[in-house]
């Protein structure tokens, strides 16, 4: 199994980085004005450019587990920015099984990130806190805090800068991000940036041994219809179980989501 040398091995908590998944869904897709950037200057423009926006997406999300056995999902996604950061609602639409289970999050005053899921066989709505937090979503490859959480790199990580490398055919920054939180679940993240729109083209997580974890793919990266450019698929593998998660995304749209849609009572409809 692959290792990465070098990092400090920390205790167990989750982290944000895998929620790049659902905010480069509505990135802005811009470019790094300046040639040689500092580990954190990247990480500044990284999170301007990923963690803006607000919007909805229509995806199907494809689960295959180390058998190859798949099942297709189709859920909407609504963001809302915040004077506190962001709304976030995830809404299952197909297939009957799992249609109207409603995954929120938003972010308060005190800068805490708050979760609820709501399951329509219970008809109410759960909040996800704590341990739960790092807990399988639905079924995925991702944790409930890595799809809900946007997280802070400067405050969550101290950044390193490695040599630059072409990564397939993007010319990329690569860097070493080690958390800055004794609780981390990961011991290092290193992450390759495409530097002509700031995308992060592939993201590994190395756990508390320091051996690799999952790797999130962002793929198929084109612009859309207002020239900025997102990644149209996205993948996180799962190293140790040899399963992994596919969020395809079918449509955008950049028009205001209502601010009813991020409350307990819209979860309940």
């Amino acid at each position: 199994m692959q290792t990465l040398s070098g990092f400090p091995k920390m205790r167990r908590s989750g982290m944000a980085l895998g929620s790049l998944a659902i905010a480069l869904v509505f990135a802005a897709g811009l470019g790094a004005t300046a040639a040689e950037l500092t580990a954190d200057e990247i990480l500044d423009e990284l999170q301007e450019t990923a963690f803006v926006g607000s919007g909805k997406a229509t995806v199907e999300l494809i689960t295959i587990n180390a058998r190859g056995q798949e099942r297709s999902n189709r859920l909407a996604f609504y963001r809302q920015e915040t004077p506190y950061g962001a709304n976030q609602l995830l809404e299952y639409l197909s297939p009957a099984d799992v249609a109207g289970t409603k995954f929120l999050t938003t972010d308060d005053a005190s800068g805490e990130t708050l979760m609820w899921l709501y399951l329509p066989a219970l008809g109410r709505e759960r909040r996800i806190s704590g341990s739960a937090t790092q807990d399988n979503f639905m079924g995925t490859d991702f944790t409930f805090e890595e799809i809900g959480s946007l997280g802070n790199f400067a405050k969550d990580f101290d950044a390193e800068r490695l040599p630059d490398e072409t990564y397939q055919e993007w010319d990329s920054y690569v860097l070493r991000l080690t958390p800055k939180s004794p609780d981390s679940k990961y011991s290092a993240v290193k992450m390759w940036v495409w530097k002509e729109h700031l995308i992060p083209v592939r993201v590994e997580f190395y756990n508390r041994q320091g051996k690799l974890d999952k790797v999130l793919l962002n793929e198929d990266l084109r612009p859309d219809a207002s020239g900025r450019w997102r990644p149209y698929m996205i993948t996180m593998r799962n190293e140790n179980t040899g399963s992994r998660t596919i969020i395809r995304v079918l449509e955008t749209s950049d028009e205001p989501v209502p601010d009813e849609y991020f409350t307990l009572r819209y979860l309940r409809r």
